[in-house]
């Protein structure tokens, strides 16, 4: 087992456009866990990748890449 955990890298594409809801259209993160990130736990960014990934299907966008 190894000592070390992979960090978990910020989503960011980049974009920084946020749609309707409040989401940003590259990242597909709410403006309050754009705002939080850097104080997030490794856990509190997986459940934000996870609600990225939710967030992105019900949106039926795409990741853009560019981060």
């Amino acid at each position: 087992m190894s000592l070390f955990k992979k960090k978990i890298k910020s989503p960011c594409q980049l974009i920084c456009t946020m749609d309707e809801d409040k989401v940003c259209i590259g990242c597909y993160r709410s403006s309050e866990e754009i705002a939080a990130w850097d104080s997030f736990t490794e856990d509190q960014k997986q459940k934000v990748i996870e609600n990225t990934i939710r967030r992105r299907t019900e949106k039926g966008g795409t990741f853009y890449g560019f981060g």
